[in-house]
């Protein structure tokens, strides 16, 4: 058994319930469900968006390897009405990077390995870089520790809160 974490996020209209099912429908088809975070919103990244985001994460025990984990999510996205094709005429459209979509999962980690081909990279390559991910994972992986950075999403995390802070501080003093 491996120990994975997965990042769910959605935008739609009805975020939280898809959220949920995603997680439920993992619990079905990938393996034990070990821990979950509380939900978190967010604004969109990388587009404009009418809604802001849900995300949670959470760590579950597969018998899966990395592929057919990958392999059984678009499976899961796909049956919740993610329509990739459809996200790339929107992007097409707007210009924007990314598009809104009723479900999106993400593999953070899987085990202690590391993945990074044109299917697959892991951990999970915006992970320090974006708090709607950081900020859950923090909570049901905090110490886990990213292999090529040594840094756990617990400290990533603090070290983020700390510059939000000090940005903060000088735009209140306008140095």
């Amino acid at each position: 058994m491996q120990s994975v974490v997965l990042l769910f996020g959605s935008n739609d209209a009805e975020a939280s319930a898809l959220v949920s099912r995603a997680v439920k429908e993992c619990e079905a088809t990938v393996g034990e469900l070990v821990r979950l975070s509380e939900e978190y919103l967010s604004e969109a990244y990388g587009f404009t968006a009418e809604r802001h985001f849900v995300n949670r994460a959470a760590e579950f025990y597969t018998e899966r390897d990395a592929y057919s984990l990958l392999d059984e999510i678009n499976r899961i996205e796909a049956r919740m009405g993610r329509d990739r094709n459809e996200e790339r005429r929107v992007q097409a459209l707007t210009g924007e990077q990314y598009a809104s979509r009723p479900i999106d999962i993400d593999i953070i980690f899987y085990g202690d390995s590391t993945f990074n081909d044109t299917r697959l990279t892991i951990p999970y390559h915006f992970l320090y870089e974006r708090l709607y991910a950081l900020r859950p994972v923090a909570e049901v992986a905090p110490d886990r520790q990213h292999p090529a950075l040594k840094l756990t999403p617990a400290e990533a995390l603090h070290d983020a809160e700390v510059k939000m802070v000090e940005v903060r501080d000088k735009q209140k003093t306008g140095n």
